[in-house]
Order: C-alpha cells, then sequence, then structure tokens
C-alpha cells in the first residue's frame, strides 16, 4: 500500500504470555495469509480483496498486520477469508491447500469432525449441524468401484463460523484504546479448551491481550484431529476426540511438515481411530519428526488433548458440554519413537471391513460418530497398552494383558454383545491372541528389545509351552474326550489366571519353577537358566519376567492348534 497505514499489530513466537494454544494460533495465521499469496497469483478474488484492504509482513517466528479502515471490518474479512464452509463442511485455506481438497468435501471430513468434536463441540457457540448424513464415495483410487459410505453432521446453510462470531460478540476489536495501549480482553472458553469456568457466573473463561485474543481464533487451524476410542457417559457410548499442538519455534518449518502429515490423512479414514492417547500423541511425533531413527536424539514436543464429556462436569449448568479429559505433554526418546515405528510397521492402525447393519448405538446422535458408516473400522487391540508403555519409557509389554483405560468401555461394550458370559480380562486375552502374528513379528524385531535376555528368555517360555502342548495331545491319547484346542484354551487360561496372581518376587519364582519343572528341562533352558534366573530374583525388575511369560502365552501358537487360530481370526474385536 503506497499510503501509510494507521492500524497495525505484531506478534512473535517468543512474545510474553504465548502459550503452545497462542503459538498454534499464530502459525495458523501465518497459514492462511500464505495461502492468501498462492491464491491472489491463482485468480482468487476473495484472497485479491483481502490483500487491498490488510498488508502483511511475516518472518519464521513473527507475523506483521498493517490496514486501515475499522479494525473490526478488516479483521472480520481476514477470518472469513480463514473459515470458509463448503458444502457445509469446513473448509481452511491455510491447510486445505490443493485443488481437489477445495472441490471433494470428504477430503476434509476428518478435521471437519474433529473440530465439531472439540473446539466446536459447545453449546455456547449455537452452531447448527444437521442430523448425521452418509454419502457414498469412492475410497481406493485403484478400484473405482469400491465405495464407502461416509457419516459426517454438515453445518446448516448460511451459518457463520464460530470465529467469527466471538469476533463479533466479544469486542476484541478495535485492539488500542484511545491511548494506544493494547486492550485487556475476554473470552469465551472454547478458544483454550477446558479454560472452561466452573465456579460461578462471575468467573472468565479466558483473559489476555486483545492481539493474542485475535491470533486464538485461528489455533484450531494449526491442530491435528484424530478419533479415540469411544466411552461410556449416562449409559451412553460417546465419541471421543483428541487435538495434537506440535510446539512451534520455526513458521516455515511447521508448514512444511503440517503440509506433510495433512497430505497422509486425506481420505484415509481407515488412519483416523487410534488406541489411546499415547497412540495418537506417538503416531503423530514419528509423523512430525520425520524419522524412526535410533540415531535421533531430539524429538520435537507434542501436546495432546483428549475431549469428551464426563458425568460429573455434564450435570453443572456453567460448564460447557465438552471439556478435556486428559492432557498429555510427549516429547518421545529416540527409543520409543523407533520402537513405535517398528509397531507401525506390523500392526496396522485399523482394518476396516463392510459392515452389514448399523446397531441403534452407531445409528444415535450421541453414540459412536463413525465416519465410516457403512464399514466397520477394527483398531488393533495391543496398539493402546504398547503406546502407553513406549509414552511412560516402560518395556514395551509391560502390563501388556490387562486393557488400558481408553478401550474399557468399548471392551464391556464388545463383552455385552456375546452370550457366553465372559470376563473382560478373558475377552482382552482372546483378542491379543488374535493379533498374535503381530506381535511376534514385533518381537522379532532386534530394536524392541533392551537386552538379549529378554528375547532368550520369551524363546524358553515358548519352549516350555510346546512341551506343555505336547503333554495335552499325550493325554488324548490316552483316552481324553476333549479336543485339543479345547484342552490347550482351557490350560492357557489357567496360566493366565496363575500369571496374574503372581504379584510378588516370591510368587512368581513359584509359578516359574512349578512351570518349568512341568514342561520339563531341555537343552535351550540349560543353556540360558542364568538369564532366567537374574531376571526372576531381580530386587526390582522380576515383573518384568512376569510380562514375558504373558507375552509368551499370548504370541504361542502351533500348527496342532490351527483350529483355534482360524477361530481367533474370526472374533470380534474392539470397534
Amino acid at each position: 500500500m503506497a499510503n501509510r497505514l494507521k492500524s497495525s499489530i505484531q506478534c512473535s513466537l517468543t512474545d510474553e504470555g504465548m502459550g503452545s494454544l497462542e503459538r498454534a494460533g499464530l502459525a495458523g495465521l501465518y497459514l492462511s495469509l500464505t495461502a492468501a499469496n498462492e491464491r491472489v497469483a491463482q485468480g482468487d478474488q476473495r484472497a485479491a480483496r483481502l490483500t487491498q484492504i490488510l498488508a502483511w509482513e511475516l518472518t519464521d517466528t513473527s507475523v506483521r498486520l498493517e490496514w486501515n479502515g475499522d479494525d473490526l471490518s478488516v479483521m472480520g474479512e481476514l477470518i472469513e477469508w480463514a473459515w470458509q464452509i463448503r458444502d457445509g463442511v469446513y473448509y481452511l485455506p491455510g491447510i486445505h491447500r490443493d485443488q481437489d481438497t477445495r472441490d471433494n468435501w470428504f477430503t476434509r471430513v476428518q478435521t471437519h469432525s474433529g473440530l465439531l468434536g472439540t473446539f466446536i463441540k459447545h453449546d455456547q457457540l449455537k452452531i447448527k449441524v444437521e442430523e448425521y448424513t452418509s454419502v457414498p464415495v469412492q475410497f481406493d483410487a485403484d478400484n473405482p468401484t469400491q465405495t464407502i459410505s461416509i457419516r459426517y453432521r454438515p453445518i446448516k446453510a448460511g451459518q457463520e463460523t464460530a470465529q467469527l462470531r466471538t469476533l463479533r460478540a466479544k469486542r476484541i476489536c478495535p485492539f488500542r484504546d484511545k491511548r494506544g495501549i493494547i486492550r485487556t480482553v475476554s473470552l469465551p472458553g472454547w478458544v483454550s479448551p477446558g479454560a472452561t469456568k466452573r465456579f460461578g457466573e462471575n468467573e472468565e473463561d479466558w483473559i489476555g491481550k486483545a492481539d493474542q485474543a485475535f491470533v486464538l481464533l485461528f489455533a484450531p487451524i494449526a491442530c491435528f484431529y484424530i478419533n479415540l476410542p469411544r466411552t461410556k457417559s449416562k449409559k451412553v457410548m460417546r465419541d471421543n476426540w483428541a487435538f495434537v499442538i506440535p510446539e512451534i519455534t520455526s513458521f516455515s518449518e511447521f508448514a512444511r511438515k503440517s503440509a506433510n502429515i495433512q497430505s497422509k490423512f486425506q481420505c484415509r479414514f481407515d488412519d483416523l481411530r487410534v488406541s489411546g492417547l499415547g497412540d495418537a500423541g506417538l503416531r503423530f511425533a514419528v509423523l512430525y519428526s520425520g524419522t524412526t531413527s535410533l540415531r535421533r536424539t531430539r524429538a520435537s514436543t507434542l501436546n495432546v488433548i483428549s475431549m469428551g464429556v464426563t458425568d460429573y462436569y455434564s450435570s453443572i449448568p456453567t460448564v460447557a458440554s465438552n471439556i478435556r479429559t486428559r492432557v498429555l505433554k510427549l516429547r518421545p526418546s529416540s527409543a520409543a519413537l523407533a520402537r513405535f515405528g517398528k509397531m507401525m510397521q506390523h500392526m496396522k492402525n485399523s482394518k476396516v471391513e463392510l459392515r452389514t447393519a448399523l446397531s441403534e448405538d452407531d445409528k444415535s446422535v450421541n453414540g459412536g460418530d463413525d465416519l465410516v458408516a457403512s464399514h466397520r473400522i477394527r483398531r488393533s487391540t495391543a496398539r493402546g497398552r504398547i503406546a502407553e508403555n513406549l509414552v511412560n519409557n516402560e518395556h514395551w509389554y509391560n502390563d501388556l494383558i490387562f486393557p488400558p483405560r481408553w478401550q474399557l468401555d468399548e471392551l464391556e461394550e464388545q463383552r455385552k454383545r456375546r452370550s457366553d458370559g465372559i470376563s473382560n480380562e478373558s475377552l482382552w486375552f482372546m483378542n491379543l491372541q488374535g493379533e498374535w502374528r503381530e506381535l511376534m513379528a514385533l518381537a522379532q524385531e532386534e530394536v524392541m528389545w533392551d537386552s538379549p535376555g529378554e528375547r532368550v528368555i520369551l524363546s524358553v517360555f515358548h519352549g516350555a509351552l510346546h512341551r506343555l502342548l505336547d503333554r495335552e495331545e499325550q493325554a488324548i491319547s490316552r483316552g481324553g474326550s476333549r479336543s485339543l484346542p479345547v484342552r490347550w484354551e482351557r490350560r492357557a487360561e489357567e496360566i493366565r489366571r496363575e500369571l496374574i496372581h503372581a504379584k510378588t518376587l516370591i510368587l512368581l519364582r513359584k509359578f516359574v519353577v512349578e512351570f518349568l519343572a512341568e514342561a520339563g528341562g531341555n537343552k535351550d533352558l540349560t543353556n540360558n537358566k542364568a538369564a532366567v534366573w537374574n531376571l526372576i530374583n531381580h530386587p526390582r525388575d522380576w515383573k518384568r519376567a512376569r510380562d514375558l511369560a504373558l507375552l509368551a502365552l499370548v504370541t504361542f501358537t502351533d500348527g496342532r492348534l490351527a483350529r483355534t487360530d482360524e477361530q481367533r481370526e474370526g472374533r470380534d474385536t474392539n470397534e
């Protein structure tokens, strides 16, 4: 602009009061402005209009805006550019950069549903959405005849975005008072999820400077969204979404990594669901870091925030309908990244199977916001527990036999669909057995182990199980009435129970001695007895021996149990 502009604001990643969400907001603003530059070159009239009323100067750590005219009018047009709705689905030019994404709404459904499940899912926003809509789309570019039905909630026509409504209603503009000082303003809790007032109407949700309040309106653009397992609240299974915020120190680096992640997740509906918060965080950490090499010594920090409804706060009128349920600040070690990268190779994020019919729970508005209505997405059972272990710097097989918190409610729902009266613990064990191939493939990777002795002990336990199976087969030859798979299933359940009850060093040692004695001596045990006994008698790490024994039990297979393996493949696992 030739004339001197009378109004300006400048924000930097290093300004005082810039937390991770504020920095994400500044990154979202940066992405939106660079997208406007690109669209102007492509002849976009809306972007050209924005450059006529607003000038910007971008560095790798700061954004400066200059304009003439009314603050609210100019900033309103910037918000309208950054937050658009096409075909009832959010279109964000800052991240939806290519023509295919702009023209095909279903490539934006992940971000759309993630926004409605996190930042935008608040009664106070009054964003009106339609009932769930299912539309068939082509899933596989190599197979034009294969389609799936995408289920989502479109925004009703004529609705303005929550960001534009907040800008107008909360009087963020003008930014400065009569003395030229940046004003202090308050914002609703949705712009900073979890900052919701809980102690009365006089409490403010968020208080800060007007320029940072404006920046926060762009924060959802720079976040990544992923679907967590459903949990039960007031007897209804509800969706849970998490959003991931990287610690942003460079706009150019973030823009490059963001474009890479966005391209990987377009149309990949089988990648939308994970088995827990650690699973979500490590998956994005691997993608954001761009490597799974053990030689890497520095990993990016991520903030993973899960949103949902709790029975306690849902009964308090002053609390928004969606709150933080957990916050995970993740800076994974190089070993954790390498091990999770191997798990991504052997345990695909999910399996997509044709769904014959929707259950009543799936059809309800509150239950099962399933992006793929015509198909069932089956998540890996073991991924959630292994990821949590890696996040907590535990050995990857720690407590594998116990379901993590995020998967308890869906496990209970799975149990209720059965008619055999099985316990949750036994059902979890069966689900793990159905993934014995993936777990064994993971166990074959050298990077998964801290010491060679762990693999040796796993091999010793596998050998003992084979010899116990021989004994069961001999019992049948002597006139046993039950088949070998049935006999072994009962024997494996007995071993599982005994191992779970071995909660002290003495009890574990007693079990292992009796277990190996029953199986009988062998060359493998004789050659490695020192490694076995050193771990079992270790004052701190003895529990690792129990976890290895349970891993051996889960992954044990034999050609004589082929029928059992076929049954495992057909079992109903987590949806």
